[in-house]
């Protein structure tokens, strides 16, 4: 660790690959590029993951507590102790549920607690989170959130002070995408549509491939590239055979080839029922790849519809289906919406404008240990 410089450390469910996860580890190295900072990385739950490995490559100290074989009380003993002897002065925490651990070292240790939401599912289903979040806000103050929408839930429905609740959309590298914006597929076959998201329940491939069997019917030889694992790996790819589907769908699993793999795609589909605010629109916007989404989230806090982007409502098989449809059958409509959305990526979504914000907010709210 780095002498004499502001320790943020970030705490997030576990040492997996996921849309907080990842925020997450974009922080740490994003930090570690400024000399004032030191950071680290803490899984609270499980022993280990890949994304330790990632955090390695990146040199980012990363950790695991194992809260379930550790207990509450243990693991947050174990907290405080890594809190004292890493000379945390903030602790950034990914999702309400892990302050119930978070809290109580940090008051003990003295490290201004950051809170940052990603989505409102959980919230909205246990009052116990929405007690947390509020705890929170009473005692430490600032949070986070991704996009405007999940502002207004939290200030709404959990009841925060709007005063304390900052917005700060997640930013991308646009640099690993500049390249694929320029990059066009060859023409040799047909139309591909393509998504990149975990196979979970929120993500709804379902509803996606129920539209893409509508679309192979007028249009034969279009393509689907899935990109992603998950629990629902199985369940779909059973809908795939169900559907007649088998030729024409590519399930690739968890991939770290993106920008490449969008390259491969004329069309990007994000199919959720819900989301906080999805990076992969914009990862898919950076790569100049015209994009049709549900109306979830912050969705609309990314695209603008019809303009940079086709947005249709969720759970909505017709809908999607008839605009993936129009985009297949008019490319100049397609170049279009892919230049305008590459325009907005880079003038709203960079991660150098993300991680600036930050750092001021960790300026706010403590100071550094040294």
């Amino acid at each position: 660790m780095r002498l004499n410089t502001k320790h943020v450390m970030q705490v997030i469910f576990a040492l997996e690959f996921g849309g907080a996860e990842s925020l997450a580890l974009n922080i740490c190295s994003l930090l570690r590029e400024d000399e004032r900072y030191s950071v680290s990385l803490c899984g609270v739950f499980g022993s280990g993951g890949p994304l330790s490995d990632v955090a390695s490559e990146r040199g980012v100290s990363a950790f695991s507590l194992d809260a379930r074989r550790l207990g509450k009380v243990r693991t947050v003993v174990e907290l405080y102790r890594r809190f004292r002897q890493g000379r945390v002065a903030v602790a950034q925490v990914h999702g309400a549920y892990l302050l119930q651990y978070v809290m109580p070292a940090a008051l003990l240790a003295g490290v201004a607690v950051v809170y940052t939401e990603h989505a409102r599912h959980s919230l909205g289903r246990h009052a116990r989170l929405r007690c947390m979040a509020r705890l929170h806000g009473r005692l430490f103050g600032k949070m986070v959130c991704v996009s405007r929408n999940l502002r207004g839930f939290m200030i709404d429905v959990v009841g925060l002070r709007p005063d304390r609740i900052e917005v700060i959309p997640n930013g991308i590298d646009l640099s690993r995408f500049a390249q694929s914006a320029h990059e066009r597929r060859q023409k040799s076959e047909g139309v591909v549509i393509g998504t990149v998201a975990r196979l979970t329940e929120a993500k709804d491939h379902g509803n996606l491939l129920r539209a893409f069997a509508t679309v192979r019917k007028e249009v034969p030889d279009v393509r689907l590239l899935m990109v992603g694992d998950g629990e629902l790996r199985q369940e779909i790819e059973s809908l795939v055979s169900s559907l007649g589907l088998d030729d024409a769908v590519e399930m690739t699993g968890k991939r770290s080839d993106i920008p490449h793999l969008l390259t491969g795609m004329d069309i990007f589909v994000l199919p959720s029922r819900r989301e906080g605010f999805p990076v992969s629109i914009v990862e898919a916007m950076a790569c100049g790849r015209p994009v049709v989404a549900t109306d979830v989230g912050g969705v609309r806090e990314i695209i603008d519809n019809g303009v940079d982007g086709i947005v249709v409502p969720p759970e909505d098989a017709a809908a999607l289906a008839a605009a993936i449809l129009g985009l297949v059958r008019d490319p100049d409509g397609r170049s279009r919406l892919g230049e305008r959305a590459v325009r907005k990526a880079a003038g709203n979504f960079s991660d150098q404008a993300m991680i600036g914000i930050y750092m001021r907010l960790f300026t706010s709210v403590g100071g550094a240990r040294a």
